[in-house]
């Protein structure tokens, strides 16, 4: 769209490119924390808005936009990080999100939030001994293979990674995917060396965890007003195990179904994981964005509208 400024950004090292060029040897071999992460496209939202202020000659504070922000996978947990602490630390960033898109992962329900109260009598999925296993295997696979790269040596890492792999997949058929998504999962593992140091967010996760200090997923929520940051929400059905928090979801569809706010939840049953590319449903993904974006909220003449 014309006006529009649209920063594409990634963890750091999950970019092939600059992988290749650097090897994990070019960035932290323990792999970087969520509060590095969020800060990074704290920083990557701050250049956007330099660039918009410098075709409207105002500074980047002053200059008036929207700006949503959409992430997918891991790229959410940090979005859900990003969003709460632009709101409650005055000082971590001018630039808060005007609206929310997650893909195919959504947080827990705000602390502070009455979600309790407004689900009170609405039937909430939950979990089986199955979804959990399935959640679990294959994250604690993948952080015990990143902490054999840390801490042992690379060749170490990748027959960690191999043999757990073989038993978690293959063995215990504990898949959280289907084969749907077999293509675009064999994209990420075209170089093992490389896809065994994308895991380190899963290192990170348990670390925080283990150490006692998981204050850093406190901010992984939604925030707690759905009205004034709206969040769109969408899942891929064909998979094994949702990637969701229940609560949440049920929020969210409270939200549009009592026309609360411009949230909502869109499931697309034919699609998984990876539901915006281009072999499953990307036309149906963009549709939604685009009515979402839309929204109550017109754009002046002459504003545009930054995403990232």
């Amino acid at each position: 769209e014309r006006g529009c400024y649209v920063g594409v950004t990634c963890f750091p090292g999950f970019d092939n490119k600059s992988f290749n060029e650097q090897k994990y040897t070019g960035f932290k071999k323990s792999g970087f924390s969520f509060d590095e992460v969020t800060c990074c496209v704290r920083d990557a939202a701050d250049l956007l808005f330099q660039e918009h202020a410098k075709s409207v000659s105002s500074s980047a504070d002053e200059c008036k936009t929207t700006f949503t922000l959409m992430t997918h996978d891991w790229g959410a947990v940090v979005g859900h990080i990003f969003i709460n602490r632009a709101i409650e630390e005055q000082s971590f960033t001018q630039h808060k999100p005007d609206r929310l898109v997650f893909f195919d992962v959504l947080m827990f329900p705000h602390p502070k939030s009455n979600y309790r109260e407004l689900l009170r009598g609405c039937e909430i999925y939950e979990r089986t001994k199955r979804d959990s296993m399935l959640t679990l295997s294959y994250r604690i696979a993948f952080a015990t293979s990143f902490a054999a790269l840390k801490y042992i040596s690379e060749t170490v890492g990748l027959i960690v990674m191999a043999i757990l792999s073989i038993i978690v997949f293959r063995i215990l058929n504990l898949n959280p995917l289907q084969n749907f998504d077999g293509e675009h999962t064999k994209e990420c593992i075209q170089d093992p060396k490389h896809f065994l140091y994308m895991m380190y967010p899963y290192y990170q996760m348990f670390k925080e965890i283990f150490k006692g200090d998981a204050s850093v997923f406190v901010a992984a929520a939604l925030p707690s007003d759905l009205k004034e940051i709206p969040i769109l929400y969408i899942y891929g059905a064909k998979k094994n195990v949702m990637f969701h928090d229940y609560r949440s979801v049920a929020l969210l569809e409270r939200e549009e179904r009592e026309g609360l706010s411009d949230s909502r939840v869109v499931r697309l049953e034919d699609s998984g994981h990876w539901m915006y590319c281009q072999d499953q449903e990307p036309d149906v993904c963009e549709n939604e964005i685009r009515k979402f974006l839309k929204g109550d909220r017109e754009v002046s003449s002459g504003e545009t509208q930054s995403r990232l």
